[in-house]
């Protein structure tokens, strides 16, 4: 889990999914308002670090309702550490936002495909970027 959730009341916590196989949480996080998911937007972006997870795929497109408060957390992965996280991000996230949030994160990708670390390289990251930012151009 991410620090974030440290700052996570008990109550916000028992909303997040348990593990990669509970599905049955992010159906349950569809029936909430937006107020109730904003805070755990970055807890939840931790289920697309791996693609593979059985849930991923459910986080991400649940994850794409709220484009607007995807935008700061997903700017902290892109400019991180994690090449497979940042891949997953692009796919997954950014190469799905509205045009409007692609363009706030325009920085962090260009830096991305730019400026590939060893990680980005790796995980062909730096041309999903590329191919993202032809469509924001």
């Amino acid at each position: 889990m991410s620090s974030h959730s440290t700052t996570l009341t008990s109550s916000q916590k028992a909303l997040l999914p348990k593990d990669k196989h509970d599905s049955p949480a992010i159906a349950h996080l569809s029936t909430l308002p937006e107020s109730a998911i904003a805070p755990l937007v970055p807890e939840l972006l931790t289920w697309i670090q791996d693609i593979n997870w059985p849930i991923s795929a459910l986080a991400a497109r649940f994850l794409l309702q709220y484009p607007h408060l995807l935008v700061v957390p997903v700017r902290g992965i892109l400019l991180g550490d994690d090449g497979e996280w940042k891949h997953n991000c692009l796919v997954y996230l950014v190469d799905e936002m509205p045009l409007e949030q692609q363009r706030v994160l325009r920085s962090a990708v260009e830096r991305i495909a730019e400026s590939p670390t060893g990680g980005d390289r790796e995980f062909e990251s730096d041309e999903v970027a590329r191919i993202i930012l032809e469509k924001v151009r």
